[in-house]
């Protein structure tokens, strides 16, 4: 609950220099417009991540490119649709109150953040991003099985 606390109030910093510099060293054409075009608070997110596995000497590009892109998929939410994803999740009700077709938009943004692993993997895919790469975007909420890179990226979604 501490980390989802403190990325609320996190939520409204802005991506630096460093953040954009970062996905330069890893990310060109259609993938470096697509981590520019994240929200600011994934970018930020995303830039973390990517520090978190290179802090601990996982340089991988594949896995660093999926670090810096596996929440594209979420597109333009607000604050609020985010929060409710969170508590939602957390009462067990994603899948009931989730519903792309709804009237309301809080319901309709539900479904899009269920989707946005999938969604980031289509829209990676279509960028021309690794095979590797879009498979962990993929399955970044899925459980890791015998996959250690994905263990990996998790450990450091988390951690960020």
């Amino acid at each position: 609950m501490l980390h989802r606390a403190r990325q609320f109030f996190e939520a409204g910093a802005r991506p630096g220099a460093g953040d954009l510099e970062l996905a330069s060293r890893f990310l060109e054409g259609e993938l470096l417009a697509l981590f520019e075009a994240q929200h600011p608070r994934d970018v930020v997110h995303a830039a973390a991540t990517a520090r978190w596995l290179l802090a601990r000497g996982h340089d991988d590009p594949e896995l660093v490119c999926a670090a810096l892109l596996h929440d594209v998929g979420k597109g333009q939410q607000r604050r609020a649709d985010r929060v409710a994803h969170v508590l939602v999740s957390a009462m067990g009700l994603g899948t009931v109150a989730a519903d792309a077709g709804a009237r309301l938009e809080i319901r309709r943004a539900l479904a899009r953040s269920r989707a946005h692993a999938e969604a980031g993997a289509a829209l990676l895919a279509k960028a021309g991003a690794a095979g590797r790469t879009v498979e962990l975007t993929r399955l970044h909420h899925a459980p890791p099985g015998g996959d250690p890179v994905l263990a990996l990226l998790q450990e450091a979604d988390g951690a960020s």
